[in-house]
């Protein structure tokens, strides 16, 4: 089964890329199936409700990223 993840960040800011990097580094090690997608325009990132960026999103739920960054609790949510 795979882990929907979507990234959710500001056009303005160049965050996407490395998140995305560190979710998949960690499920990889974890021998986690992740499927990945990263989204900066206003009009699909205001679909979820947050204003705090950057967010994740993973199978319908969003996090604050800079909450969830460290292994250990991105691993408790994937």
């Amino acid at each position: 089964m795979k882990t929907e993840v979507k990234i959710l960040h500001s056009s303005c800011c160049a965050t996407g890329s490395p998140i995305k990097a560190h979710i998949e580094k960690v499920a990889e090690n974890n021998n986690i199936n992740v499927d990945i997608e990263e989204f900066s325009e206003l009009k699909d990132t205001m679909v979820y409700g947050t204003m705090t960026f950057p967010s994740i999103v993973v199978n319908g739920k969003v996090y604050d990223y800079k909450k969830y960054w460290t292994e250990e609790k991105l691993l408790s949510i994937l």
